[in-house]
């Protein structure tokens, strides 16, 4: 059976929510207001009749309601502009991620085409171009598994070595970013088995990875990645960078689907507003958490990834075959 379509942005409340929240505060209103009449008009309900502090009670407690009402439907409101703000910053971001190295292959390929050009200037163009599909493909790639990775469940959990994904992980960052071995250093165990999905692990682990590189400082990209087990079963999973850090604010904000630090920092490095989201996604999935910390700006962040159920050493070797051949 064909899966139906993913959902990038989260699905909307029902309309019937919002319709019934207001109406129902209309007749909170409509009461309140009939009450006070009555209480207030010449005649009506004697002070010291008991039916007169039945209403007082009654009358203070739909005043708290439609208080909290109010309150709850403000709060959906600034939810709401949020959200749709970060949509926006989302498409100005992917917008800008899609045309400019559409543009630049453009550019290079009409080169090519119209000028004789020498052996090498054309190895130059070709690596040019090379680095803009890589470009062009982490953005696709980004927007893909976020809708992906959104509130699902793992369906066929296996079991895999999670030290052997974070490795290869490793491998793949430096080549991508074209860096040295010394900048992302690996510590802690060689082997660390958990039940789980092998590929949706490792895109959570390189999307970790690409943020401490994105955001390292220009030209000094230093990061440690540690693994290692705790007596209670679990996998940690630690990403240390020295880059430029964040306050306190965005500490509990940097998860969310769309968010981005600052506009002089999205000026200044690209991205969608979803690698992210996309870990925690993942995270979630395999019933662990995703923490950040920061000293402040210029101090570089710290990434814990929490996953349960580490597996016995002993491994089984048809449940390992399987999780090496999703991973090949």
């Amino acid at each position: 059976m064909t899966p139906g379509p993913q959902q990038l942005a989260p699905a909307k409340r029902p309309k019937w929510l919002h319709i019934t929240m207001g109406v129902s505060l209309i007749a909170v209103a409509m009461a309140l207001t009939v009450g006070w009449h009555i209480l207030g008009a010449e005649g009506g309900i004697p002070r010291a009749n008991t039916l007169r502090l039945v209403v007082y009670f009654l009358g203070t407690v739909l005043f708290l309601l439609l208080i909290g009402g109010l309150s709850l439907m403000v709060v959906l409101l600034v939810r709401e502009v949020r959200l749709n703000e970060r949509q926006s910053n989302f498409v100005s971001a992917v917008t800008h991620e899609l045309k400019t190295p559409v543009a630049s292959l453009k550019l290079y390929i009409d080169t090519l085409r119209m000028r004789e050009l020498s052996e090498e200037k054309r190895r130059d163009f070709y690596g040019t171009m090379s680095q803009d599909l890589d470009r062009l493909n982490a953005t696709i790639n980004n927007v893909l598994n976020a809708a992906m990775y959104t509130d699902k469940r793992v369906a066929d959990p296996r079991p895999l070595d999670l030290a052997r994904v974070v490795r290869r992980a490793v491998d793949l960052t430096r080549t991508r970013h074209q860096l040295p071995p010394e900048s992302i250093v690996y510590e802690g165990s060689e082997s660390l088995r958990v039940m789980g999905d092998a590929p949706a692990l490792e895109t959570a682990v390189l999307n970790l990875l690409d943020n401490a590189v994105k955001y390292s400082r220009d030209h000094e990209v230093r990061v440690e990645v540690e693994l290692r087990p705790d007596q209670d079963g679990q996998a940690h999973l630690r990403v240390r960078d020295h880059g430029i850090g964040m306050s306190r604010a965005h500490l509990r904000l940097i998860f969310n689907r769309f968010y981005r630090i600052g506009s002089e920092v999205r000026r200044s490095r690209t991205g969608t507003g979803l690698g992210l989201f996309i870990v925690r996604s993942v995270v979630k999935a395999h019933k662990g958490t995703v923490a950040a910390d920061s000293p402040g700006l210029d101090r570089g962040s710290v990434f814990t990834v929490t996953l349960p159920g580490v597996l016995p050493d002993a491994p089984s070797e048809a449940g390992e075959t399987e999780a090496r051949e999703v991973l090949a």
